[in-house]
């Protein structure tokens, strides 16, 4: 009888132990693919946010690549609606309201209000990311990789909003003080992409970057000849990318700590 009874304790303790252990799988794989969709999102934002740009500033024809982007961004927008856990379905959909902002009658705006719709769009994305992933961190016990993960994460956002205050720029440089803002916002830009070589030292080594941040530096110079609205917009493009780039080494890195890792993805 004592021997019966032992092993159904047994029983029911590795029964409550497999419970426990799958219900995190669970917990576990909704984050993951939370992650995987936001970062789709983050992807395609750009891509509509490059597509548009290049329609309003220099008159290429965008609109059907534009019109994919809409789509892909609605279809993920509502996986992600589907799959958030009831509490966090709100933040979800105020996302898919700031996107249907961002895709609706985007061929009257501004250059600068074109920019700063994807903006906060691209920011919002990134906090939301920013919580599945101090949950994550907390649930596992990590708070070593949170500490480091939030220092981080703020340089990579001080880099995003210094050059979307340079971007801003490129569309208004007829005044003194335009131009004089411009200079200073080249030189913040410069500081802050550069320190994002103590996260991801090869993507700030890259031809791409490395050229970019050259070219960067001669501008903030006040008494250089500033060249195209064209060329200023392919630098600014350049560094965009490799901040882009940057995040998303931080983030594949740590999930990869954490779970498994993320699927490939093509940044533009």
């Amino acid at each position: 009888m004592f021997v019966l009874l032992a092993m159904a304790i047994s029983l029911a303790i590795l029964g409550l132990m497999y419970l426990y252990a799958k219900q995190r799988e669970n917990v576990s794989q909704r984050k993951y693919e939370l992650l995987v969709e936001l970062r789709e999102v983050l992807s395609i934002c750009r891509q509509h946010r490059s597509a548009t740009h290049h329609q309003l500033m220099f008159g290429e024809n965008n609109h059907d690549q534009a019109l994919e982007l809409e789509h892909q961004l609605q279809q993920h927008v509502t996986h992600l609606i589907h799959i958030a856990n009831l509490d966090t379905k709100p933040m979800y959909r105020i996302l898919q309201r700031k996107l249907e902002v961002l895709t609706q009658d985007w061929q009257d705006r501004s250059v600068a209000r074109n920019q700063m719709l994807h903006g906060r769009a691209i920011r919002h994305c990134m906090f939301l990311l920013d919580e599945v992933i101090l949950a994550w961190l907390l649930e596992a016990g990590r708070e070593d990789l949170s500490d480091e993960y939030h220092i981080n994460w703020q340089q990579v956002i001080d880099a995003m909003d210094a050059l979307t205050q340079l971007r801003i720029t490129i569309d208004v440089l007829e005044k003194p003080n335009d131009k004089k803002r411009f200079f200073l916002n080249a030189g913040s830009v410069y500081r802050k992409v550069t320190q994002l070589s103590m996260i991801s030292s090869l993507t700030i080594a890259s031809p791409h970057c490395a050229k970019a941040l050259r070219q960067l530096l001669t501008f903030e110079h006040q008494n250089s000849p500033l060249p195209s609205a064209e060329e200023l917009y392919a630098v600014t493009t350049a560094l965009s990318l490799a901040i882009a780039q940057v995040y998303d080494h931080m983030l594949s890195e740590l999930i990869e700590t954490l779970y498994i890792p993320l699927p490939k993805l093509v940044l533009a």
